[in-house]
């Protein structure tokens, strides 16, 4: 299968929140709240690109750049979605593209992610745009 006719990735603004009212239910692990949406874009260092198709979020992906004083600018990829209806269709691959190009445009040198060992289509996702898995140990601390 192909990429759905009429599919546009773009990223989300102030000025265009709106079509956050519109989500896919199976989309994001929780319900996407206003307060949260509307702090979230305040903040410039974050960003929210999403899979828009006949005015209904369907994939998204959301990230951080990553500021530090030694180093340039880095971009940290939360995380890609897409709705389980339209996945493997290179909607994914799209979003990526355009995070990356919002990214190269706005200084990052670098972009780093992880998705779980076992998620072997976002392995595959990342590994075609030429990123190389890494030996790290992961943790999280719960306060």
């Amino acid at each position: 299968m192909s990429v759905p006719d009429g599919l546009e990735i773009f990223e989300i603004t102030a000025d265009n929140k709106a079509v956050m009212d519109n989500v896919a239910a199976d989309l994001f692990d929780e319900p996407v709240q206003q307060d949260l949406l509307a702090a979230f874009l305040m903040e410039p260092t974050h960003w929210l690109v999403v899979a828009v198709l006949d005015d209904q979020v369907i994939g998204k992906s959301s990230a951080i750049v990553h500021k530090r004083p030694d180093k340039p600018d880095e971009l940290y990829l939360d995380e890609i979605d897409v709705i389980p209806k339209y996945r493997r269709r290179g909607i994914a691959k799209k979003i990526l593209d355009h995070m990356l190009v919002l990214a190269d445009k706005r200084g990052c040198e670098e972009c780093w992610l992880g998705t779980e060992k076992d998620n072997i289509a976002a392995r595959k996702l990342y590994e075609s745009n030429g990123a190389k898995a890494e030996d790290i140990v992961l943790y999280y601390l719960e306060y």
